[in-house]
């Protein structure tokens, strides 16, 4: 699945991104549209829309095990960079169902990113 694939995935799961989408220059590469997407998923933490984000990061996972390399790559550093920031303020249960809704890959990929050492 490459970027492309990965718009009508997502319009599927939240019809209002269409209107995103409709700006060319966010379709053309797999980061931009992570990008779209990954403000979905901030947007539905801050509304406590439970239902939709679920479905969304069961759509996260489904991209990032089925998409292309390219694809795997912006969610790799789209979303899964981006998830500390939007999770920083949540109550812990409403992290952990987050997390515990994210695939194994996906979890290991967050935990790679935050505890590795630059040093």
């Amino acid at each position: 699945m490459n970027h492309t694939d990965a718009v009508t995935e997502i319009i599927k799961v939240i019809p209002e991104t269409q209107e995103d989408f409709k700006e060319s220059y966010k379709t053309n590469s797999p980061f931009m549209v992570i990008n779209v997407f990954t403000k979905q998923i901030k947007k539905l933490i801050k509304d406590n829309d439970q239902k939709i984000l679920i479905k969304s990061i069961q759509k996260m996972n489904t991209l990032y095990s089925k998409g292309d390399q390219a694809l795997k790559n912006a969610i790799e550093n789209v979303f899964v960079y981006s998830l500390d920031s939007f999770t920083f303020c949540c109550e812990p249960a409403y992290k952990k169902m987050i997390f515990d809704k994210m695939s194994l890959s996906l979890q290991n990929n967050y935990l790679h990113q935050v505890y590795k050492s630059g040093i």
